[in-house]
C-alpha cells in the first residue's frame, strides 16, 4: 500500500513540474505532462514502478477526460453544426486514416497495425489547438469557428472508433457477430441515455430543492459519469464511451454551466494524471528503435493534413490566400484520443508499441504546430508562386460554386427544413432496419435448431419482406432529400436548370460515396481479415470517384454564366 501511495504522490508532484515546463516553453500542458511522465517512468528513472497503479490511473483519467469533453457536447448544440463542417470533418478523418494506413502497409506492417496507425493519426488535439491559438492571440481569426466545429466532429468520431475497437472482444469473431454486439450495446446505452435524460431534470430539481450546496453538484455529476461508465463496460464497450454520454447528459441540464464549473478542477487533476500515466508507459528504447517510422508518420501527418484540411477548406469553405495553410498547420497536433486508441491496441497483441510511438508523435507534432503556425503566410507565398495559374483559377471557380451551395443549405427555408426532418427520419429508420436485421438473425438461429425447415423458409421470406419494406421507407426519405437538394442547387447554378442540377448532384453524391467507401475500406480489411491483395479495391474506388468528380466539375464549369464569372467565361481548363 505504501508503494502505491508513494507512486501516486510522485505523479501528483511531477504533474506540477510538467505544467511548469510547458508554461516555461509556452507549450500546452500535455507537452510537459507526457515528457515528465516518460522521464519518471519504468523505462527511465523508474520513480514510478507499479504498472497496475499506472494502468488504473490511466483508465480513470481517460474516463474523466471523456466525461469532461462530454460536458461540452450539448445535443441541441450539436444539431446546429452545419453540413459544411460535418463533411470537412468526415473527409479529414477519412483522408488521414487512408494515408496513414497505406503508408504503414508499405512499410511492411500488418493490416491491424496499419488501421490503428491510420486512426491514431486522424485525430487532432482539441486541447493543443485551442491552447496554442489562445497563447498566440490567433483565436479570433475567421478560420477558428470552423476548425472548432471540425474538432467536435472528430471527437464524436473518436468515441465511435474507441467503441468499435473495444466491441471486438474476439479477433476470430465474424463481422456480423461483431457488428451485432456493437450495435446492440450502443442501442441499449443510447436508450438508457434517452430515458435518463427525460427523468434527470425532474430528479435534479428535487435534489437541489433540498440541498443546493456545490458538493451535491460534484457528486451528482461524477455519480452519473460512474454509472454510465460501468454500464458501457458491462455491455462490453469502453467505459470512456459511457463517460462521454454521461458528460453530454449533464450538459443538457438547465444549469449545466454550474455543473461544469464544479467538476472542472477535479477533471483537470485526473486528466493531468492520465497524460502523466500514459507518459510513464513510454519506452525510450522503443522510440530509438522506431525513430524512422516516427519520422515517416510525421511526414504523413503533415501531407495528409494539407490535403484533408487545406484542400477541403479551400473547396468547401472557400478559404483563400493563406487561410487553408493556416487551417492545416493549426490541426497538425495529434490528439488525446490517439493515446486512447493506442492503449486499446494493446489487447490485440499486434507486436508494436503504439503507445510510445503515439506519445512521441504527439510531442513532436505539438512543437511543429506551435512553431510553424507563425509562418502560414510565408508558406502560402512559397506554394502560391509555384502553383499553375489555370489550376488556381479553376479551384477558385469550383470553390465559389460549392461555397454558395453550402451557404444556401444554411439558410432556413422550406427545402432546408425538409432536408433536416427527412434526414432524421432516414437515420432512425436505418438504425431500426439494422436492429431488425440482427434480431431476425438471432430468431432464425433458434428456429433452425428447433423447428422444421418449412418454418425456417417461411420465416426467411417474411423477414426479407419486412427488411425490404423498411429499406423502401429509407429510399423514399432519401429520394425526398435528393429532390430538395436539387431544388436548392437551382438557386446556385446560373442555368437554373433542374435536370442539369440533378446531374451535378448525382455526380457529386456518387463521387462522395466512392471516396468514403475507398478511404474507410481499412475497417473492412480489419473486420473481415482480408488478404493484402484486397487492398487494390480502394484504389479502384478512388479512380471511379475521380471520374465522377471530374464529370461534376465539368458540369459546374459549363453552367457558369458570363455575368457570374466575367474573367473565366471564355477560359478552358
Amino acid at each position: 500500500m505504501a508503494a502505491e501511495l508513494i507512486g501516486l504522490g510522485v505523479l501528483f508532484l511531477c504533474a506540477i513540474v510538467g505544467g511548469i515546463i510547458a508554461a516555461r516553453f509556452k507549450q500546452p500542458p500535455v507537452f510537459g505532462l507526457l515528457l515528465v511522465g516518460a522521464i519518471i517512468g519504468p523505462s527511465s528513472l523508474n520513480l514510478v514502478q507499479d504498472l497496475n497503479m499506472i494502468n488504473m490511473m490511466a483508465d480513470l483519467g481517460a474516463i474523466l477526460l471523456l466525461f469532461a469533453i462530454g460536458l461540452e457536447f450539448d445535443v441541441s448544440k450539436l444539431m446546429k453544426l452545419g453540413a459544411r463542417s460535418i463533411l470537412i470533418g468526415l473527409l479529414k478523418f477519412a483522408i488521414v486514416l487512408f494515408f496513414g494506413y497505406e503508408t504503414t502497409l508499405l512499410l511492411g506492417f500488418s493490416s491491424k497495425v496499419a488501421l490503428f496507425v491510420g486512426v491514431i493519426l486522424s485525430f487532432s488535439s482539441t486541447v493543443v489547438v485551442i491552447k496554442v491559438l489562445e497563447q498566440k492571440e490567433m483565436f479570433k481569426r475567421k478560420e477558428v469557428p470552423l476548425l472548432v466545429a471540425i474538432l467536435i466532429i472528430e471527437d464524436i468520431l473518436a468515441v465511435f472508433a474507441l467503441t468499435f475497437f473495444s466491441g471486438i472482444t474476439d479477433s476470430s469473431s465474424s463481422l456480423l457477430s461483431v457488428l451485432e454486439h456493437i450495435l446492440f450495446s450502443i442501442a441499449i446505452l443510447v436508450f438508457a441515455y434517452l430515458i435518463i435524460m427525460k427523468i434527470l431534470k425532474y430528479c435534479v430539481s428535487i435534489i437541489l430543492r433540498n440541498n443546493s450546496d456545490e458538493s451535491v453538484l460534484i457528486f451528482l455529476s461524477l455519480g452519473i459519469g460512474a454509472i454510465f461508465s460501468y454500464f458501457a463496460f458491462y455491455l462490453g464497450l469502453t467505459p470512456s464511451a459511457g463517460a462521454f454520454l454521461a458528460g453530454s447528459l449533464v450538459a443538457s441540464l438547465p444549469n449545466a454551466k454550474e455543473y461544469g464549473r464544479a467538476v472542472h478542477p477535479y477533471a483537470i487533476i485526473f486528466t493531468s494524471i492520465f497524460f502523466m500515466a500514459m507518459g510513464t508507459l513510454v519506452d525510450f528504447q522503443s522510440v530509438k528503435e522506431h525513430l524512422p517510422l516516427i519520422v515517416i508518420l510525421l511526414v504523413v501527418v503533415i501531407i495528409a493534413r494539407f490535403i484533408g484540411i487545406g484542400l477541403t477548406t479551400s473547396l468547401l469553405a472557400n478559404f483563400k490566400n493563406e487561410q487553408p495553410i493556416f487551417a492545416s498547420i493549426a490541426m497538425f497536433s495529434i490528439g488525446e484520443f490517439s493515446l486512447l486508441v493506442a492503449k486499446e491496441s494493446q489487447k490485440f497483441d499486434i507486436g508494436v508499441d503504439l503507445v510510445t510511438i503515439t506519445a512521441a508523435i504527439i510531442f513532436i507534432s505539438a512543437i511543429l504546430m506551435s512553431i510553424s503556425i507563425n509562418y502560414s503566410e510565408s508558406l502560402h507565398n512559397l506554394f502560391s508562386s509555384r502553383a499553375p495559374m489555370r489550376t488556381k483559377l479553376r479551384l477558385e471557380r469550383i470553390s465559389d460554386y460549392l461555397r454558395r451551395l453550402f451557404d444556401q443549405m444554411e439558410i432556413e427555408n422550406f427545402s432546408t427544413k425538409k432536408i433536416g426532418a427527412e434526414s432524421k427520419i432516414a437515420f432512425m429508420l436505418a438504425i431500426l432496419t439494422l436492429l431488425t436485421f440482427f434480431i431476425l438473425r438471432r430468431v432464425s438461429i433458434i428456429i433452425k435448431s428447433n423447428y422444421h425447415a418449412v418454418f425456417l423458409y417461411l420465416f426467411y421470406t417474411l423477414s426479407a419482406i419486412l427488411v425490404f419494406y423498411l429499406m423502401s421507407l429509407i429510399f423514399k426519405r432519401l429520394k425526398s432529400m435528393h429532390g430538395a437538394l436539387s431544388f436548392i442547387l437551382t438557386n446556385v447554378d446560373s442555368s437554373r436548370n433542374l435536370k442539369k442540377c440533378r446531374k451535378i448532384l448525382n455526380s457529386m453524391l456518387i463521387a462522395l460515396l466512392l471516396f468514403f467507401s475507398a478511404l474507410l475500406f481499412p475497417f473492412a480489411m480489419f473486420a473481415l481479415n482480408l488478404n493484402v491483395w484486397a487492398n487494390i479495391i480502394p484504389f479502384i474506388l478512388i479512380i471511379g470517384a475521380l471520374y465522377f468528380t471530374k464529370g461534376s466539375f465539368a458540369l459546374i464549369e459549363g453552367g457558369s454564366s458570363p455575368a457570374s464569372f466575367p474573367s473565366f467565361s471564355a477560359a478552358k481548363f
